[in-house]
């Protein structure tokens, strides 16, 4: 076994491909790479083969058959994660991490990307001529009316944008090289089914279902490199939520100091705690707000390397570079994912987490009248000028959202060196 910046000498490889960012290890019959992340200012410049273009082809072997992809990775080809409870500022801490290290910042993911398509139109439109338990509904109801019946296809909603993302950040990192920083991630969702189930919003057969979905789909989710949290009493989170200022927070039911309190217990001891094993933690008191650059220096010092044997990032330890193509392919497609959540290991199924069949009939119904609804992006003859059977040719980002903002910040064809 090798690490990601680790190839084997097999039959076919060549050390003249493995010289420019490898060193020499004297446990194995391997090569290793120094993997104490630098910021730029600090970052040797070693030039690398381009990203491969996943946003257009697809990743399999035959287009990776001559692809140099172990070439790409670096010491900052990592995955961090920034947790830790509401308005805490973990959005400025994720932008400074990738402004330091050239990483990619993928900022959490919103019920617009579900809801709104490319040409702007909002299926929340089609609330008033839907009846009112079929309304498309969001996160604001789940604010306005945590008991709602429905507050459990909320929830899967979040779970699946969650666990599309991640598949979409470990992607683009062992697509180009670049490591990704995340504002929260799919491991911490239990934390907040915990709290919700605790506080009598999600039912029983709801939080064993989304159980059943995190044991059928973790185990093919490599886990991050390193996760930063920021930790803050129910009291100052609360503070937070006022200053921050949005009227559906502050006025919500939802955010008291027993829920805050039952979140941040389940965060560490259930969701923390299982992941410590596999990767970096570091955990920090924000009640009040610290420098910033202090985390960058302590990140700067973690020893992130992985290695044959070691535990530790033991997810990011291939045996070729076969194995991590198809990985790129599971994370590109999605569909093995999805067949995995699907798959009905327990005896109750929650029906409460999903949208009648009736519903579906009556929302397509509609959409079939909406005029941007019937093409796929870019293929509307009314809006295009191209014919209409040329096609979008790039690559479809997501499963289950229409408008992902996962690359919104990304110059795919300036990577930092």
């Amino acid at each position: 076994m090798t690490s990601m910046f680790c190839i084997t000498f097999i039959k076919g490889n060549s050390i003249r491909y493995l010289t420019r960012l490898c060193k020499a290890s004297k446990n194995f019959n391997s090569v290793t790479q120094v993997a104490f992340m630098k910021t730029l200012v600090n970052k040797a410049h070693t030039p690398k083969p381009a990203p491969f273009p996943y946003w257009k082809k697809q990743c399999n072997d035959i287009n990776m058959i001559f692809d140099l992809t172990s070439l790409r990775y670096d010491e900052n080809s990592k995955l961090i994660i920034v947790e830790g409870p509401p308005a805490v500022g973990k959005n400025k801490l994720c932008e400074q991490i990738a402004k330091e290290f050239g990483l990619l910042y993928m900022p959490p993911p919103v019920f617009d990307e579900i809801y709104v398509n490319y040409d702007g139109f909002d299926l929340r439109s089609l609330n008033a001529q839907l009846k009112e338990e079929w309304h498309i509904i969001d996160l604001i109801h789940f604010l306005r009316d945590p008991g709602h019946q429905r507050t459990a296809q909320i929830q899967y909603n979040i779970f699946m944008m969650r666990i599309d993302q991640y598949m979409n950040a470990l992607l683009h990192i062992l697509a180009t090289g670049q490591g990704v920083v995340l504002n929260r991630s799919i491991f911490t969702e239990a934390a907040y089914m915990h709290a919700m189930y605790n506080s009598g919003y999600l039912s029983k057969r709801a939080v064993n279902e989304f159980e059943m979905m995190r044991t059928n789909s973790f185990h093919l989710l490599l886990r991050p490199h390193l996760i930063v949290y920021l930790d803050a009493t129910p009291e100052t989170v609360l503070e937070r939520i006022k200053k921050r200022g949005n009227e559906d927070e502050i006025n919500s039911k939802v955010f008291t100091k027993k829920f805050l309190s039952d979140l941040s217990i389940a965060t560490k001891e259930k969701c923390l705690y299982w992941l410590s094993p596999h990767s970096e933690i570091l955990m920090y008191d924000w009640n009040k707000e610290s420098n910033y650059m202090d985390i960058i220096n302590d990140i700067e010092i973690l020893n992130l390397e992985e290695e044959v044997k070691k535990k530790k990032f033991e997810d990011w330890v291939f045996k070729d570079t076969s194995e991590i193509i198809d990985l790129l392919q599971m994370y590109h497609t999605k569909n093995y994912m999805y067949c995995c959540l699907g798959e009905m290991t327990i005896s109750e199924i929650a029906l409460e987490m999903y949208i009648s069949n009736d519903a579906v009939e009556a929302i397509n119904n509609l959409l079939s009248k909406v005029d941007s609804e019937k093409y796929a992006h870019n293929c509307n003859p009314k809006r295009n000028k191209l014919p209409w059977i040329i096609k979008d040719k790039n690559f479809k980002m997501s499963m289950c959202r229409r408008t992902p903002r996962d690359f919104i910040n990304c110059d795919l064809f300036k990577l930092p060196c």
